[in-house]
């Protein structure tokens, strides 16, 4: 069975709120971890999540907005000081390098670990170990990216015809592989024997007003994280601001056909989320409302 955990690290938007810390995410399968845009205090929320910062091999930041990547610096440098020497993938908009490095120079940190950017300009498939990463470009106000995490799937065989059709089970591997097999004069393609096993689906939006795209990359996924800076009474001033409301969220959610949908980056001005849990339900039953530390487990 396979197994993912999703963890809200900050669910709160741009102004700081005592009960919520500003945008950072983390997903893990398999021991290999994704931070998914990192504000201010992203460290200490990732101490209060119990996750190591060494499990972190892949940042995206979503835009360049300081609420989301202004805690990127000083986590960089505090893994410098855990004596990380493993590689770290950064994925983010252009200017994203620039960014770091005069980070870096100003603060005189010199990283003794290989940090690998990647700055999208428009989309991007990059696949870092059991983790198939796909960014797209989203509605804000500035260049603004969402991402669909995926997990690897490995090939099945069918058994129970590979032993019908007498292929020695010594050769079933290299149908797995996605290889043509030749046996006894008979060709076995790999597509004919084989299916792919299920896989596990994150979209996460970032910030953005509704988007069609990002309807389009959330289909089917177990897990719809959207931002609902909003309730619907303020729609004019979300969408102006490159924002959604709950009621946005909650009809990507039904048009992209999600298993759940969990609400993040919410505005300073709410105190209470049950408007927001209220007008996403009329829409999308199985709507979520995210506190701090609130974690999805996920199993396929």
């Amino acid at each position: 069975m396979k197994r993912a955990r999703f963890v809200v690290l900050g669910s709160g938007a741009a102004s700081p709120a005592p009960e919520r810390a500003l945008p950072a995410h983390y997903f893990e399968y398999e021991g290999v971890g994704a931070l998914l845009d990192c504000g201010e205090g992203t460290q200490f929320q990732l101490m209060k999540a119990k996750i190591s910062f060494s499990r972190i091999k892949v940042v995206f930041v979503s835009h360049l907005h300081g609420d989301h990547v202004l805690g990127l610096p000083g986590l960089l440098q505090t893994m410098a000081m855990a004596s990380r020497r493993d590689e770290l993938l950064v994925i983010g908009p252009k200017g994203l390098k620039d960014f770091l490095l005069s980070s870096f120079e100003l603060t005189y940190f010199y990283p003794p670990y290989p940090i690998k950017v990647v700055e999208v300009l428009r989309d991007a498939e990059i696949t870092y170990r059991n983790l198939k990463l796909k960014v797209f470009p989203v509605n804000h106000t500035v260049p603004a990216f969402g991402v669909s995490v995926e997990t690897a799937s490995k090939r099945k065989v069918r058994a129970d015809v590979l032993e019908r059709e007498g292929l020695p089970k010594r050769l079933w591997g290299r149908l797995q592989r996605g290889e043509d097999v030749v046996w006894e004069g008979r060709v076995f393609k790999y597509e004919d024997f084989t299916f792919e096993g299920e896989r596990i689906k994150v979209v996460y939006s970032g910030d953005t007003a509704p988007c069609e795209r990002l309807v389009e990359e959330a289909e089917g996924a177990d897990l719809l994280v959207h931002e609902a800076t909003f309730t619907k009474e303020l729609k004019e001033e979300a969408h102006d601001r490159g924002h959604s409301t709950a009621e946005d969220a909650a009809t990507a959610a039904a048009r992209a056909g999600v298993k759940q949908l969990l609400m993040v980056h919410f505005s300073a001005r709410y105190k209470d989320l049950r408007r927001h849990l209220e007008e996403a339900r009329r829409v999308f039953p199985r709507s979520y409302a995210a506190e701090d530390l609130t974690k999805v487990v996920i199993l396929k």
